[in-house]
């Protein structure tokens, strides 16, 4: 059996899959983060689920006709160096190629098409491939959109230490008090003034597990969350109005992808925003595939295989598409 490998390799997890000339998912695995910068055993993660998806699918190296990887990390040319060491598996000989993980993402959530996608949860980014092929990030225009999972819960602590709250507010400060172990704001500015956790990485996985609070806080309507989301929708709406001044067309499709973005909250939040566009439509519709199906099409492409809508509709039969 001929298969064909994608990788995902984002900041907390690895996730290859390997599938079959038609579509068919043979194998799935995941491991753990894929990026340099933050998992010094980054290398060992991606070259262990590339052997795992390989090995569970019952097949040896030389089977695998085509492999794509998408890595968080790589955003300079200089990237390239470690990417194709990581992918450069004993006894690969077929084509392969490592890009920027929003590549992966962009190609499987618009299938190829032109369009923008906003990648908001562990990390942040705007991200469009327009009529000319360019690939353009909100980065390019120096804008940055701290909205990330971590990023919604600094600023709520934040204002919630400095007093900007109201007594509409309680439920959601008593649930961060429970989430810290603490018994006033009080304690929390203390923990502050000593920088929460020393361990960087430690310290914004915590926060970042604390933004579902927000979020459903927002969808009651807690006025402290509903203003920090109303922020971060609006400062992904501008990396997106930002990114659409380099399209020709006049509809631009948006997809929202990652756990903040996809929130019911925010993701309303971003549509009324984009609505009030006046010289550009954007309609935003659901992620047709996933990152990880996306390094599927890219590989399927430097196998020579033709994709067509029967391909297309075997990868969504598999639950993590």
């Amino acid at each position: 059996m001929k298969i064909i490998v994608g990788l995902d390799g984002g900041g907390s997890h690895t996730r290859a899959i390997a599938v079959d000339v038609t579509g068919r998912v043979v194998a799935y695995v995941e491991r753990g983060g894929a990026n340099p910068n933050h998992n010094p055993d980054a290398r060992e993660n991606v070259q262990g689920a590339i052997a795992a998806v390989i090995a569970e699918a019952g097949c040896s190296p030389q089977d695998v006709v085509g492999l794509t990887a998408g890595f968080a990390g790589y955003d300079r040319p200089e990237d390239a160096i470690w990417a194709e060491q990581y992918i450069n598996q004993n006894g690969l000989v077929c084509p392969r190629k490592a890009v920027n993980d929003a590549v992966i993402a962009h190609i499987g959530a618009l299938r190829n098409q032109t369009g923008i996608i906003v990648i908001c949860g562990t990390g942040s980014v705007v991200f469009g491939i327009n009529e000319a092929g360019e690939h353009v990030r909100n980065y390019e225009y120096h804008h940055y959109a701290a909205t990330a999972a971590r990023h919604l819960a600094y600023n709520t602590m934040f204002r919630m230490i400095a007093g900007d709250v109201l007594k509409e507010d309680q439920v959601l400060i008593d649930q961060i008090l429970m989430y810290w172990q603490a018994g006033q704001i009080m304690d929390l500015a203390k923990l502050a003034k000593n920088g929460f956790i020393t361990d960087s990485k430690v310290r914004n996985h915590r926060f970042g597990g604390m933004a579902p609070l927000i979020t459903e806080a927002a969808l009651q309507g807690i006025p402290l969350a509903c203003s920090v989301c109303d922020n971060a929708a609006r400062d992904i709406s501008i990396g997106i109005r930002l990114i659409g001044t380099s399209f020709s067309a006049e509809t631009i499709p948006v997809t929202l992808i990652g756990s903040v973005a996809q929130s019911d909250y925010i993701a309303a939040r971003i549509n009324k925003e984009l609505r009030s566009e006046t010289i550009r439509r954007y309609h935003v519709k659901e992620p047709a595939l996933s990152p990880t199906m996306g390094a599927v099409l890219i590989a399927m492409g430097l196998a020579d295989i033709n994709i067509d809508e029967h391909l297309i509709n075997r990868l969504k039969e598999y639950p993590q598409a």
